[in-house]
């Protein structure tokens, strides 16, 4: 994927995000942080365009640390993310084209036009920062130990605002009357 400008990250939840987990994400912390919201937001399948704001400056990732840095993967979180949302009402065959479609077959063409593959991850990603600032404790080590039980719980199916308890599990209150 080329990236020709940086990526704008605004909003209230990225601004404190940035600010309150720059000590844990000491390296490179908007693009960092900015992939780990990517991931989130992905395994939700849930975007936001227009995040809330108060006036805070926005932030950016540089392109140029993404183009150091990427190896291909926002490419492949492109591809997870227009191959398993429900949030873009586009055809499978457009889905197919869009995660696996040569750009330089499309330059100047529609669909190369319409549909900007770095605001559609730019979404997900807002998504993804909100549910991260639920996460931030009152110390850099409990916002780390969130954060790590956050992922195991979600690597191992535990989180049940995305995976549902099985309906086999919950049980009628008349069977315990």
């Amino acid at each position: 994927m080329e990236v020709t400008s940086d990526i704008l990250l605004k909003g209230t939840a990225w601004n404190t995000a940035i600010t309150r987990l720059s000590s844990v994400f000491s390296t490179r912390t908007n693009y960092s942080l900015f992939m780990l919201c990517l991931a989130i937001g992905i395994m939700y399948d849930q975007r936001i365009d227009s995040p809330s704001e108060q006036g805070e400056e926005p932030k950016f990732v540089p392109r140029n640390v993404i183009v150091n840095n990427d190896n291909g993967q926002l490419d492949f979180f492109f591809q997870a993310a227009i191959l398993s949302t429900t949030t873009e009402p586009i055809t499978e065959e457009r889905k197919l084209d869009l995660a696996f479609g040569d750009d330089k077959e499309r330059v100047g063409s529609k669909a190369k036009e319409d549909f900007s593959k770095i605001a559609f991850l730019t979404s997900f990603a807002n998504f993804g920062v909100t549910k991260l600032v639920e996460l931030i404790g009152n110390t850099d080590l409990e916002s780390m130990e969130n954060i790590k039980n956050f992922m195991i719980s979600s690597a191992e199916g535990r989180n049940f605002e995305i995976d549902d308890l099985p309906t086999d599990i919950i049980s009628p209150m008349d069977d315990y009357m």
